[in-house]
């Protein structure tokens, strides 16, 4: 790596360009002829692979994207929580010794360089793409594909990757190049490194062999076991029972709106022999024909000589819905509210409570990000002045009141501007780019004049705009009887 004491500007080298440019990458080649075939799992395989999770690890990740695909209650759980977080980061200098003089230039550009590195890698898109995979198939194989201008992560196949090792906190792995005997069309799509290992691999080399750790991207969901597991292998069970549930309350429709025609042909009652009938077989045939041509595909027709009893198949309604309660028992396998997905009665509180359990699992899995990304930054800047990748504990749903908390603190002047700026979405060079055009180049706050509201009156006016009691709750803090009380009458009768 080259450095430029006059250049705030962070540039790689380290990549061959005559590599396809990666504006340009192809990730399938639609020129050659390629068939896929997917297998299909049933019931019984997940016994089987539960049975010995270690050994049938590559199976239950291939049975993890099956039902995804397949299933549209575990695919909106496995985006629940890869699309949780929202991925706001900030860079924090470490590791700063005070006491000694601090050379504010070099800093600074040291910054500015941490944070062109970091904006390059375009968390939110490339991790956000990894963080699905990972909660998909517990763990996400990644390679890194840069110019001086572009960053992306290449995905590689699961099932011919596994961990081998722990970095600086962060996990390694290797990736069995046989792949490529079998796939020997995707080589060409593959970085140059690749196919040197493909080659010694050849030479004798055994097939499974490292991927650099500079250059890899490791996600795993589940810390406490080294092999791959999918983090909700257990709900599979209860994905194969919702769609049984479904097969049989069709079944039962159909069989419900079935009707049937029965044609009882006469017998002469005082006739000896057998078989005698009033009506030949042949005009039976016929009257039976031109009836049935009459009749839609739900009702049926037939001509027997026998007394019939009518058969009823419909269910009683006070049965319960078994699908609902297959889809219900999901939810709460999964540990994640299904009034996420399916609301009913609970209230906002109790919802509330309950996702921060799942924001808890989110968090755990950021934690690692923050260190691949700070092993990032180690590796590829140096000089005096330390930085580290910090993603802040935000998802849908606590933004708004961690951007609250942080611009409290911020009035009271602690340091966290940058952090409530990213909690805000602004990116580290955003702060200081808008910050500039908007105060240097055009001037707002000053060409600006504050809106009247109850921040910018006096106490005379605000008290008589302000309506008297305490303000309202938020609506995850009620209560279920606080919430029938506010979508009620009650407030209204007590004026």
């Amino acid at each position: 790596m080259s450095e430029n004491p006059q250049s705030n500007t962070f540039v790689r080298e380290s990549v061959a360009l005559d590599y396809a440019k990666l504006t340009e990458l192809m990730i399938k080649d639609l020129s050659k002829n390629q068939t896929t075939t997917s297998k299909t799992f049933t019931r019984a395989n997940v016994a089987t692979y539960l049975g010995n999770p270690k050994r049938y690890s590559k199976e239950l990740q291939a049975m993890s994207a099956y039902l995804y695909d397949f299933s549209p209650h575990y695919r909106r759980l496995i985006n629940y929580y890869a699309k949780l977080p929202t991925l706001d980061y900030y860079i924090e200098p470490y590791g700063l010794d005070m006491s000694k003089s601090v050379n504010e230039k070099t800093f600074r550009n040291n910054y500015n360089k941490a944070v062109d590195f970091i904006e390059l890698m375009s968390l939110r898109h490339e991790f956000g793409k990894a963080l699905v995979t990972a909660w998909k198939v517990g763990t996400f194989y990644g390679f890194e594909l840069y110019t001086k201008d572009t960053y992306f992560i290449k995905e590689l196949p699961y099932d011919f990757c596994q961990i081998s090792g722990i970095a600086d906190g962060v996990y390694t792995f290797s990736f069995d190049v046989s792949y490529f005997e079998r796939n020997s069309d995707q080589l060409e799509l593959y970085p140059p490194e690749f196919k040197k290992m493909y080659n010694s691999y050849k030479a004798g080399k055994p097939k499974w062999q490292e991927i650099d750790p500079a250059r890899s991207i490791c996600i795993k969901v589940n810390e406490e076991v080294y092999y791959d597991i999918p983090p909700f292998a257990g709900l599979f069970a209860d994905i194969f029972d919702i769609e049984d549930y479904k097969a049989l309350r069709m079944a039962s429709e159909v069989v419900g709106n079935y009707k049937f025609i029965v044609e009882k042909i006469p017998l002469r009652e005082t006739s000896d022999k057998n078989n005698d009938f009033k009506i030949d077989l042949k005009t039976v045939q016929m009257f039976h024909n031109k009836t049935a041509s009459l009749l839609p595909d739900e009702i049926g027709i037939f001509s027997t000589p026998f007394d019939v009893d009518t058969v009823e198949f419909t269910k009683s309604n006070y049965e319960s819905d078994n699908v609902a309660n297959a889809e219900s028992a999901f939810y709460t396998s999964a540990g994640t509210a299904k009034q996420l997905f399916n609301p009913d009665g609970t209230s906002s509180a109790t919802l509330a409570k309950a996702i921060n359990i799942d924001e808890a699992e989110v968090f755990s899995v950021l934690r690692q990000l923050e260190r691949i990304g700070t092993g990032k930054l180690k590796n590829s800047i140096s000089g005096a002045f330390k930085f580290r990748l910090r993603i802040l504990d935000n998802t849908i749903f606590n933004r708004k009141e961690n951007a609250e908390t942080l611009l409290k603190n911020a009035q009271f002047g602690l340091p966290v501007k940058l952090m409530l700026c990213a909690c805000l979405g602004i990116s580290p060079s955003a702060v200081v780019s808008m910050n500039f055009l908007e105060e240097q180049v055009l001037g707002l706050t000053s060409n600006f004049i504050p809106l009247v509201s109850s921040h910018t009156q006096s106490g005379a006016e605000e008290s008589s705009v302000e309506e008297g009691g305490r303000p309202l709750s938020e609506d995850d803090e009620l209560t279920e009887k606080g919430e029938s009380q506010r979508e009620g009458e009650d407030n209204a009768k007590r004026k």
